[in-house]
């Protein structure tokens, strides 16, 4: 979650002229929180163990 969030500042805060390394920041935020929230649904499921 903490990487997630980093990531997220790190785009909104640099010195990037193009947008590109924003979508690949929050893309790669995104991807994280979501593999996350995978993981929590199917420990809670118990579908993982």
């Amino acid at each position: 979650m903490l990487s997630a969030a980093l990531l997220v500042v790190m785009a909104l805060c640099g010195n990037h002229e193009g947008r590109v390394e924003d979508i690949w920041l929050i893309g790669i935020a995104a991807l994280l929180l979501a593999i996350v929230i995978a993981d929590a649904v199917l420990r809670r499921s118990g579908l993982r163990s």
